[in-house]
């Protein structure tokens, strides 16, 4: 019975955070839609973003002080996982399952920048979201800087 009870708070709860996400946002309820199935998505080794963040417009130039800004973030956040050179070989790659993507890869650079700055915003497990650790403005760096790693 105690068990019920919690496994029943802990849905509410994810289900209550899921949508003040939704809420803050400004989503309509089609994207709402969209966004929740490709949350609740599992197994396979797709990962799409919901058809509305192609529409998500980097506001940055893509120029030496924001790649050079990306770089360092990801240097700090990311390459433990992806691996310096971004080609998901990092020293913690080991233990992640599934592993974490090449990011020079055709897949994941054929995505839009909006798809990968979404992913960088809302993770999916194993990778966590970087929404509350880092500002928009440094997640939109780090798609600058991942668009760079396929040209070294």
């Amino acid at each position: 019975m105690r068990s019920s009870l919690i496994f029943k708070i802990v849905i509410l709860a994810f289900v209550f955070i899921l949508s003040q996400s939704f809420l803050t946002t400004g989503k309509d309820s089609k994207n709402a839609k969209d966004e929740m199935i490709s949350y609740f998505q599992v197994g396979g080794t797709d990962w799409k973003a919901p058809t509305y963040a192609d529409k998500l417009k980097n506001p940055l130039a893509v120029d030496a002080k924001a790649t050079k800004d990306g770089k360092n973030l990801f240097t700090t956040n990311c390459s433990s996982c992806h691996g310096d050179k971004g080609d998901g070989n990092g020293p913690a790659s080991a233990t992640i399952n599934p592993k974490p993507k090449n990011l020079t890869s055709k897949q994941v650079q054929e995505q839009s920048d909006g798809a990968l700055f979404w992913k960088i915003t809302t993770g999916k497990q194993p990778m966590v979201s970087w929404q509350s650790a880092l500002t928009e403005k440094q997640r939109w760096s780090l798609v600058n800087y991942i668009r760079q790693l396929n040209k070294k």
